[in-house]
C-alpha cells in the first residue's frame, strides 16, 4: 500500500477572498463543519446585517437556535472579537464559530473563558482551518478545533458565578452589618466591607484578633489567638485565658467553643450564631443586631482578661 504525505498548502492559494470565495464555498458545504462538530446546521444566509456590521454567515440549528460564523483567512485580532460579541448580543445567538488560519492564543483563551461564563446553553467554537493535498490530488480543507464547549468548563464558570454572588452578597451584608456595630462598640468603625466570610478587628494586642464569621445558615464570633508562628506561644496564651474560663462564660452569658488545635499554629475561642445567615435577605435586619448585640458581651467578657494577658510574659 503506498502512503503519500500531506502537503500543506496556504488557504490564500484556494480562497483568495475571505466574502466572495470562503464564505460563499463554506456556506455551501456547511457539513464540513456540521459533522466535525456533530451539530446540524442549516444556512439562512450569508453577509447578514446585525446592528452596524454583516456576519459572515447566519443560520439555524435543528432546535431552531441561531448559529453564527465569522470568517478570517488571516491571524485572528480584536476587531473580529469584538464584532463576534457584538453578533452574539444583537442576533440571541446560541452558537458562535470563529474560523481562522492562525488562532492567537490570546483569543483561545477568550473563547475558552466564554464558554465557561456564559449561559449553559451557550457554544463558543474557535476553528483553525487548514488545507491540505496529497500528492496532486485535489486540495482538501481540514477544521480543527482550538477551543470550544464542554461541560467542565459549564460547571468551572457555574462554580465561578456562584462564588462572585456569594462574594457580592457577602459585600452587601457587611456594608448593612458595619453601622449597626458601630452603636455598639468601636472595635469596627474603621474595618472596610469585605467579600471574605469573615472581618477582624484588633483586640488592642498583637497577634489576637476579634473576628464575625457570615455563613449561608449561621454566623459565629471568634478569638483568634496567633501572635507568633511558634506554636508554644499561641497555646500558652489560649491556656492562660482557658484558665479563666469560668469567668469569661459568665461575663458572655453562655458556653463557648475552646479549641486549642494542637495540629496547627493558632488557637481559636469560637461563639456560633444559628439561624442567622446569608441565606435569608429579609431576616438580615435581625441578624444585624444579634450579632452587634452577642459582640459587645464578647469583646466585655474578653477585654480585661486580653488585657492581662498581655501584661505576662506570656505576650
Amino acid at each position: 500500500m503506498k502512503i503519500q504525505k500531506l502537503k500543506y498548502v496556504e488557504v490564500r492559494e484556494i480562497w483568495r477572498r475571505e466574502a466572495d470565495d470562503f464564505t460563499n464555498w463554506l456556506a455551501d458545504n456547511i457539513d464540513y463543519l456540521s459533522d466535525y462538530l456533530g451539530l446540524s446546521l442549516n444556512v439562512l444566509e450569508t453577509e447578514r446585517t446585525i446592528g452596524s456590521f454583516n456576519v459572515d454567515i447566519f443560520g439555524e440549528d435543528e432546535h431552531g437556535n441561531i448559529f453564527l460564523i465569522e470568517n478570517q483567512l488571516e491571524k485572528t485580532d480584536h476587531t473580529h472579537l469584538g464584532q463576534l460579541l457584538s453578533y452574539s448580543v444583537g442576533s440571541d445567538a446560541k452558537t458562535v464559530i470563529w474560523v481562522s488560519p492562525d488562532p492567537r492564543e490570546e483569543h483561545i483563551a477568550v473563547m475558552e473563558w466564554l464558554n465557561e461564563v456564559t449561559p449553559a446553553d451557550m457554544r463558543w467554537y474557535l476553528m483553525k482551518l487548514e488545507v491540505v493535498r496529497t500528492g496532486d490530488h485535489q486540495a482538501s480543507p481540514l477544521f480543527t478545533r482550538v477551543a470550544g464547549p464542554s461541560l467542565e468548563a459549564k460547571a468551572r464558570g457555574s462554580e465561578k458565578r456562584q462564588l462572585a454572588e456569594r462574594q457580592e452578597k457577602r459585600i452587601r451584608f457587611w456594608e448593612g452589618l458595619l453601622p449597626v456595630l458601630a452603636e455598639h462598640t468601636n472595635r469596627y468603625r474603621n474595618i472596610s466591607p469585605s467579600a471574605d466570610n469573615w472581618l477582624a478587628a484588633s483586640t488592642g494586642v498583637s497577634g489576637i484578633s476579634y473576628q464575625i464569621v457570615i455563613r449561608m445558615q449561621d454566623a459565629s464570633l471568634r478569638l483568634v489567638l496567633e501572635k507568633t508562628a511558634d506554636p508554644e506561644t499561641n497555646k500558652r496564651a489560649f491556656d492562660f485565658l482557658y484558665g479563666r474560663r469560668d469567668a469569661i462564660e459568665r461575663d458572655f452569658g453562655d458556653t463557648m467553643v475552646w479549641r486549642r488545635m494542637e495540629d496547627r499554629i493558632s488557637s481559636r475561642i469560637e461563639y456560633d450564631i444559628p439561624e442567622h445567615g446569608l441565606q435569608d435577605e429579609e431576616q438580615w435586619e435581625a441578624t444585624y443586631e444579634v450579632i452587634s448585640e452577642s459582640f459587645s458581651l464578647w469583646e466585655q467578657a474578653f477585654d480585661k482578661h486580653i488585657a492581662e494577658l498581655a501584661r505576662t510574659n506570656l505576650s
